[in-house]
């Protein structure tokens, strides 16, 4: 982050897209920062929408930490890129790599966010130590981690279109191949409409 940064505190959005700027570029795939934040600005209003019925009904939500989380939780395509712009890594790499830029910096809450948001549901240890991460279970946990990762795969990408909110049904469908994916992401479905009282469907 840059210098300014104080540790304990969270970067702002501008301060956010700066480093994303300096990733992308240095990796040569610039075009990705404004892809990244598109999704993310649909991402965030569905959570904040979430997180503004969640308080309505009596559950404590920190959201400026969401927000924060919602423009960061992609921060690891500044790396792997993506068919959107140009993928020079797998796809599940990036939340491994969002991992590690946030603990360089000193953020580990915001670190766990970008692996934990991964099909809605995080990624397991099994998966994980095939893929040479640290091997043991990376689920949202927090409240502010369950509607980031739901928001997120609620939003998909369509070419022409951008990203926009699909049924919670096809997002089901595209994640539940992954190990114990389908039951959690189902699981947090359930707690995201017991906290908005059905309000999200």
């Amino acid at each position: 982050m840059p210098s300014s940064m104080k540790e304990g505190k969270l970067p702002t959005l501008v301060q956010i897209k700066k480093l994303m700027v300096k990733i992308a570029s240095e990796n040569g795939i610039k075009k990705q920062v404004n892809n990244t934040r598109r999704h993310s600005v649909v991402v965030w209003h569905l959570a904040d929408k979430i997180a503004c019925l969640a308080s309505k009904n009596g559950y404590k939500v920190d959201r400026k930490f969401l927000k924060v989380g919602c423009y960061i939780h992609d921060i690891g395509r500044m790396v792997t890129g993506s068919k959107g712009s140009k993928e020079l890594q797998p796809d599940i790499f990036h939340f491994y790599e969002g991992y590690y830029i946030m603990i360089a910096h000193n953020y580990p809450e915001l670190a766990r966010i970008c692996v934990c948001h991964a099909c809605g549901a995080g990624l397991d240890k099994k998966i994980n130590k095939r893929y040479n991460f640290i091997a043991r279970n990376f689920f949202p946990r927090t409240i502010e981690a369950k509607i980031i990762a739901y928001a997120d795969a609620r939003t998909d990408y369509k070419k022409g279109k951008g990203s926009y909110i699909w049924p919670f049904t096809k997002a089901y469908n595209r994640f539940k191949k992954y190990s114990g994916v389908g039951k959690r992401l189902k699981q947090n479905h359930q707690f995201i409409k017991r906290i908005t009282k059905g309000k999200i469907i």
